[in-house]
């Protein structure tokens, strides 16, 4: 009984000891993503960043939950609603490229509530007009380097967005 207690203790240590781990370890990766907004000296900068495990989904999420009205039951009852998550959600796997290297592939989706719109003769709240930036991204990445991902000029908003990333090992 002794015998085997021991030899489980040992087989215990052995797996995790500093050696074995690091054989069996994914690598690490801070994924920082700069969200430029407007041009000029004007111009915000948003950062974002994360630890993403060696091909693995990395998410990040920030923001508000915004009910939106989308119908009532009853006469004059209680009202329904569906709920919008606004703000930035991001997305990302850093692993292993097709060709060597390393690679990412990435989803941003930035939006923003751009106006109510009018309140009418309804007991409802009024509905929220939301603006909406999406970007997904396959790229090959160099590590330690800032790299574009997308450039947006929306005419119609007069809006500059730029997505740039930077990827670095952190194991």
């Amino acid at each position: 009984m002794r015998t085997s207690l021991a030899l489980a203790a040992a087989a215990l240590l052995l797996a995790h000891s500093p050696a074995h781990a690091q054989e069996s370890r994914q690598p690490l990766y801070k994924v920082q993503f700069d969200i430029h907004e407007g041009t000029g000296p004007a111009a915000k900068v948003r950062r974002y960043s994360l630890v993403a495990t060696a091909n693995s989904k990395s998410t990040f999420n920030v923001g508000s939950r915004v009910p939106v009205a989308t119908g009532s039951s009853g006469s004059g009852a209680s009202t329904q609603f569906t709920y919008l998550d606004i703000g930035v959600n991001i997305e990302c796997i850093v692993g292993d490229a097709k060709g060597g290297g390393l690679g990412m592939h990435g989803k941003i989706d930035i939006s923003s509530i751009m106006q109510h719109e009018s309140k009418t003769e309804s007991s409802n709240p009024p509905n929220p007009t939301v603006g909406q930036t999406k970007v997904e991204f396959d790229t090959a990445v160099d590590l330690g380097k800032p790299m574009v991902v997308a450039t947006i000029d929306d005419p119609e908003t007069m809006r500059h967005t730029q997505v740039e990333v930077i990827v670095t090992r952190q194991n």
